[in-house]
């Protein structure tokens, strides 16, 4: 049975140059928009996550945090290490792998993340080595996939915040 995985790249954050250990960068006042603007879209186009996982690193937990709390009936994030910035692809896919086949009814699964991992992850599902798409900040992107066959995963949609209204 095919799941459906959503990739949500946390918004925009505080500059990398600042003198704070990187996963401590929260989010500025514009990522705090992206993040409403996402939850609005959603909301509009009917899209909910039936289970939100985020990295634990404060820029995506704080996007998975005003996301969830802007959009009626969603869930609250949960942490989890393997969304971690500069987790493997490999590494995630097994954890994403298990997740799925421990849960009876996986519908429709949410994650809230970093770049470059959430573009290796994506394209490991569709079924490449290698890197073919590039997700944006704040940007949402929809792929279908059967994680028990050996079957690439098919993308939907990807739609960059810019274009959420």
């Amino acid at each position: 049975m095919p799941t459906s995985l959503y990739f949500l790249r946390h918004a925009t954050a505080q500059d990398r140059t600042l003198p704070m250990p990187d996963a401590e960068r929260a989010l500025t006042e514009k990522g705090l928009g992206q993040a409403r603007a996402v939850a609005r879209f959603c909301e509009r186009q009917g899209l909910l996550p039936q289970r939100l996982l985020s990295s634990p690193l404060v820029r995506a937990v704080e996007t998975a945090t005003q996301f969830s709390h802007r959009l009626p009936d969603c869930p609250m994030p949960q942490i989890v290490d393997w969304l971690r910035l500069g987790t493997p692809a490999s590494e995630a896919l097994a954890h994403l792998r298990d997740l799925i086949d421990t849960e009876a009814d996986t519908g429709s699964l949410w994650m809230v993340g970093h770049e470059p991992d959430l573009s290796d992850l994506i394209s490991r599902l569709l079924g490449s080595p290698h890197p073919i798409v590039r997700v944006k900040k704040a940007s949402l992107t929809c792929i279908t996939v059967d994680v028990r066959s050996a079957q690439p995963g098919q993308l939907l949609w990807s739609v960059p915040c810019a274009l959420m209204g």
